[in-house]
């Protein structure tokens, strides 16, 4: 593993971190912390501390170094935790991340001069009921030799601090440490611990250099030195411990009155290691790197092998996970076909296929469950969008979540950022009202974003929404009207009026800011969460709010689908969409109208569409008699039946995407590879309901029974 892969880790614990401490400083903000929540954060803003030093990102290192500060003097309840502290720390925190984005782009780090100042000043206590900080000690100066010929003089400074060891007084205790070779394979810098150390009042006591060998068989990446330091009674062993964090098992660190621990050196020194007292045990709770490529895990020479109970992970390239999907979307295609082929030969082997499909199946659930992540990746980049929102608007808004522990892939993921990012501004700028406002309707002066994430039917059902001022749909219609993208007499119900908002540069803001108001956006909204292969629609009641509901199929890969038969045409029906299959019995199937079929299932009434007639198959089924009628459900449409000729089969499937090989089809979803090598189209069920404008149930008194007509 090479520095650059070792820094991509970095990076990604960084993300780590960062959500780790945002969420403890909404709980301080939320006032539902305790002094646990506040350690929390000050690991996680000094385990970016300590990986920047290590790959020399300085200006994130200085920025942290300040952040920590003011966390440090907060958890010895030396400054009290006010709410302006807690927002103050929230900004540093966004600052931090820019500090993180700007050092993995390798762009220059933002100017944080002012805001290091007013964490300083924050550390003064200045307005809180507590006691003066205390001053920041300076750093104890440690020997940095320049050239070899200055190493002696080193050693003999360093034994001279070996022969005189100073006496506990008040308290104080001791702290060896010692790195191995692998603290430097992983790009950490001795030097940084030390002072460190000394920054928190330790004082180096004894230095052993006794391993170091003879000049021509040095190696630069081994350790060959050890130190004790005396430490404060006021230091505690969490706060020394945390300086290693990022080092792992790298570092042996004992505390009390044993000595340095002994030498661990890789067997490419010829050095052994020392003689002397027995090795305390390595700190075994320390967050690990991957090994390098060609070792089974574990520890090194002398090291201490990893736990059979704990669980342990390992980072893998998205692209080689990527592979493995397209791998096993082929297996299912291939396993299709040799089941197609058996049948059509008549050759018994309905065990073995069986087993196949079983084992297949089984390899699709784990290889999707490698890209499956929490929702929680998107909803947790919300509050500081919310916290920009405020300072852009003056609007200040609280946040609900529900369901961030939902689980989708991976893909839907990063793909669904910006989608919710917009519908997330416009909410807060055209949707809440400001305070003033709200406080003349009798609302909370602070308004209120909720986001919820559940599984439904095979797909994930995302609802954003706020309790603002709701579509003005009179408003929206007007504008449609002015624009040309309806007829004045249009008629239109109260979702297609709302649905309005989607259509290109279309807009009731009054005022055009730097946030929205152009009517750019809703549509590009709308095509990427379609390019998801899912639907919006919308909820809103005028001076309460409005919602926007994403249905989003779980995985962009595989699915299980039923094939059906419409004429000439084979076509795949989701499964995530099919309640059940039936054959009308004589007088359940009524009419409405003139050209309406309705469906009674159970006492309620569902329109039936005609696969056939969407589609422009030739030679369908015109009868529901004597055809399948499939019972689905929308998100935004209720339920209704498709009429097919026959159900052929239900099979796992793999869904390849028409825009890239031919061009988007709005009422097919996309295609697949069928077990004779045939391409059939997935059906939009959501489209096609909708396209049809079904109405709901229809009361018994309305439908007449009809007689099947002519294709």
């Amino acid at each position: 593993m090479n520095e650059d892969d070792i820094q991509q880790i970095f990076f990604v614990e960084c993300e780590e971190s960062l959500e780790a401490a945002e969420a403890g400083l909404d709980a301080c903000r939320n006032g539902t912390h305790d002094d646990e929540t506040i350690n929390a954060i000050f690991r996680a803003v000094h385990s970016v501390k300590g990986g920047a030093g290590a790959f020399g990102h300085l200006a994130m290192q200085a920025f942290t170094h300040g952040f920590e500060n003011l966390l440090g003097e907060i958890r010895e309840h030396k400054v009290e935790l006010t709410p302006a502290r807690v927002d103050l720390m929230l900004t540093a925190l966004d600052l931090l991340r820019d500090h993180v984005d700007a050092a993995r782009s390798g762009t220059e780090a933002p100017d944080d001069a002012a805001l290091i100042a007013r964490l300083e000043a924050a550390q003064s206590g200045a307005g809180a009921n507590a006691g003066p900080a205390r001053p920041a000690p300076a750093p104890a100066p440690l020997p940095e030799p320049a050239r070899l010929d200055e190493l002696d003089a080193l050693l003999d400074e360093l034994a001279a601090d070996h022969a005189a060891p100073r006496d506990d007084a008040g308290g104080e205790w001791r702290v060896h440490i010692r790195p191995h070779s692998g603290a430097m394979a992983n790009g950490s810098e001795p030097l940084l611990w030390l002072r460190e150390l000394a920054e928190l009042g330790g004082t180096c006591e004894a230095c052993d250099f006794s391993a170091i060998p003879a000049l021509e068989r040095l190696l630069v990446e081994e350790g060959y030195f050890g130190w004790t330091f005396r430490m404060p009674a006021a230091v505690t062993r969490e706060q020394v411990a945390d300086i290693f964090d990022f080092a792992g098992d790298d570092v042996s660190i004992g505390f009390g009155e044993a000595g340095i621990p002994p030498l661990r050196i890789s067997q490419r020194a010829s050095e052994q290691p020392l003689p002397g007292k027995p090795e305390p045990p390595l700190r075994s709770d320390r967050r690990k790197h991957p090994p390098a490529a060609g070792t089974a895990g574990g520890s090194g020479a002398g090291g201490t092998g990893a736990s059979g109970g704990g669980s342990q992970s390992v980072r893998i390239d998205l692209r080689k996970l990527d592979r493995l999907i397209d791998g096993v979307g082929e297996l299912v295609i291939a396993q299709a076909m040799l089941t197609q082929r058996l049948a059509n030969e008549n050759v018994a082997h309905v065990e073995e296929l069986a087993m196949l499909d079983t084992l297949v199946r089984d390899i699709q659930e784990h290889a999707m469950a490698f890209r499956a992540q929490p929702i929680s990746a998107v909803f947790g980049r919300v509050p500081r969008l919310l916290r920009e929102l405020a300072g852009r608007t003056g609007k200040h808004v609280k946040l609900e979540v529900t369901g961030e522990t939902t689980e989708l892939d991976k893909t839907v993921i990063e793909r669904l950022s910006e989608p919710m990012t917009h519908l997330i501004r416009n909410a807060v700028d055209h949707g809440i009202e400001p305070a003033g406002e709200r406080r003349a309707a009798g609302k909370d002066p602070e308004g209120t974003l909720s986001l919820s994430a559940e599984q439904k039917a095979g797909r994930i059902v995302i609802r954003i929404g706020d309790d603002g001022r709701g579509i003005d749909r009179d408003r929206l219609r007007a504008k449609a009207i002015a624009n040309g993208l309806i007829a004045e007499d249009a008629q239109l119900s109260d979702e297609e009026c709302c649905q309005l908002v989607f259509a290109p540069g279309l807009s009731t803001a009054k005022e055009i800011s730097n946030i929205s108001g152009r009517g750019v956006g809703m549509d590009v909204v709308k095509q990427n969460v379609k390019d998801l292969g899912g639907r919006i629609t919308i909820e809103s009641e005028p001076g309460k709010g409005t919602t926007f509901i994403l249905a989003l199929p779980l995985t962009l890969a595989i699915s299980d689908g039923m094939i059906v038969e419409v004429g000439d045409q084979s076509l795949v029906i989701p499964l995530t969409h099919v309640i059940e299959s039936l054959r009308p019995a004589e007088g359940e199937v009524k009419g409405l109208g003139t050209s309406r079929q309705m469906l009674n299932v159970r006492g309620s009434f569902v329109p039936i569409v005609s696969l056939g007639a969407m589609t422009g198959a030739r030679g369908w089924q015109a009868d529901p008699g004597k055809g399948v009628l499939v019972l689905v459900e929308t998100e935004g449409s209720g339920r209704a039946a498709l009429l097919v000729d026959a159900i052929s089969d239900q099979r796992q499937f793999v869904i390849k995407s028409l825009d890239a090989h031919y061009r988007a089809v709005e009422s097919v979803a996309g295609a697949t590879i069928m077990g004779n090598g045939q391409v059939a189209l997935i059906v939009d069920v959501d489209f096609l309901v909708q396209a049809t404008g079904a109405p709901g149930p229809v009361p018994t008194d309305q439908a007449t029974p009809v007689t099947a007509r002519a294709a």
